[in-house]
């Protein structure tokens, strides 16, 4: 290990652990902790929801390690620059890319156990964090917050009907409380064309399934799909079953997923598992989602090879002339943070509508941040 290696690790590696820190506090404040005070309000115990928060830390570090690494080299290559240390580095035979490969392999290594920690920790670490969350929807007394999904056609993207259940669920009674379910028309799916009220939904038993809820005051409004009037004709009926409902309409949910909101993250999943199910799906679901799945599954590969090469790119930025205070380092990491994320989501939607392959719009920022790193290297002066 040469000495200069060492000088640039002990100056990288407290303002990259600081700087990680940070963007863990910031993302967890911004994503996390509404979330967490909804679990509160629903009357989820304190170590219930210290274990929700302790679960989500996973993501989030998977996230924020090329943004600590980015600003960490920023802040350890302004304070060399700042003491001229750079310039005694040139001065001794010590070229600036000799300087930037400690750099490099720092971040090579940090972006290897971030996939690592991707493929180990971060998938049964947010499987949790879910399932925590939904014991509490469940275990909750009266939730009085208001329950909404939306149902999709098998296959597609399209949304069937839209459930809304303003009252939440009351577990004392078993019941949905004010219960709306908006039915779309096959030929046109942007025009509805059913609308039905329930004042609540009880349980049938103890653990309905889909079709086993009694609904009251329930009515049926056939809405014109012409759009020339509101509705065509109104029923009101004092009792029935989802069965029972006109043109299919029902909670196709059961208890379960009606209280809990099941939820599809893709992040639940390892690599394999991630690709094992695109390759399942590959024949029944829209072209549109398993393309939406394939940027994701090169995504648990593009976001940790980031790390890398933020380091590359941050560290000509660091030691420009022009460089200014700590604050102004901080400033130019959110730019480059926020024009990675930009893009990155940019060419999510690109990659599912077909335009690009998943695979070269997940890499997308990557081989765009390795051209700004090249061009920034070159163009540094001693």
């Amino acid at each position: 290990m040469k000495i200069v290696d060492r000088l640039i690790w002990r100056e990288l590696f407290g303002p990259f652990l600081n700087s990680v820190f940070m963007f863990v506090m910031m993302l967890f404040t911004s994503a996390y902790l509404q979330k967490l005070m909804d679990l509160v309000a629903r009357g989820a115990t304190t170590a219930t929801v210290a274990k929700v928060g302790f679960y989500s830390l996973p993501l989030i570090i998977t996230q924020t390690l090329p943004m600590g690494m980015l600003l960490g080299t920023i802040l350890a290559m302004g304070r060399l620059s700042g003491d001229s240390e750079n310039i005694a580095l040139h001065a001794c035979g010590i070229s600036f890319y000799r300087m930037a490969r400690p750099i490099g392999i720092m971040g090579f290594l940090i972006g290897v156990l971030a996939m690592a920690w991707n493929e180990t920790i971060v998938p049964p670490a947010t499987t949790q964090m879910y399932k925590l969350q939904a014991e509490v929807v469940e275990a909750v007394a009266n939730t009085n917050i208001a329950i909404s999904y939306n149902v999709k056609r098998k296959g597609t993207d399209l949304i069937d009907e839209w459930v809304y259940i303003a009252g939440g669920y009351d577990k004392n009674s078993q019941s949905l409380l004010a219960v709306t379910i908006l039915k779309f028309s096959e030929k046109d799916p942007k025009k509805p064309e059913v609308l039905i009220r329930a004042e609540r939904a009880k349980a049938a038993s103890a653990d309905p399934g889909e079709f086993n809820w009694d609904l009251y005051d329930v009515t049926v409004k056939y809405l014109d799909p012409t759009g020339q009037s509101r509705y065509v004709q109104e029923t009101h009926i004092d009792h029935t079953r989802p069965k029972d409902l006109p043109r299919g309409t029902g909670f196709k949910r059961d208890f379960k997923g009606i209280v809990q909101n099941e939820v599809q993250d893709n992040r639940q999943m390892t690599f394999r598992q991630l690709r094992d199910k695109i390759n399942a799906e590959r024949n029944e679901v829209s072209q549109e989602l398993v393309r939406a799945d394939e940027f994701d599954l090169w995504s648990k590969i593009a976001l940790p090879l980031a790390t890398f090469i933020f380091g590359l790119v941050a560290a000509p930025l660091g030691i420009r002339p022009q460089r200014g205070s700590k604050a102004m380092g901080f400033g130019v990491a959110i730019i480059c943070i926020f024009l990675y994320w930009f893009t990155h989501n940019s060419m999510y939607t690109v990659a599912k509508g077909g335009a690009v392959s998943p695979m070269a719009a997940a890499f997308t920022s990557d081989i765009i941040g390795i051209i700004a790193s090249i061009v920034l290297m070159s163009r540094t002066r001693q």
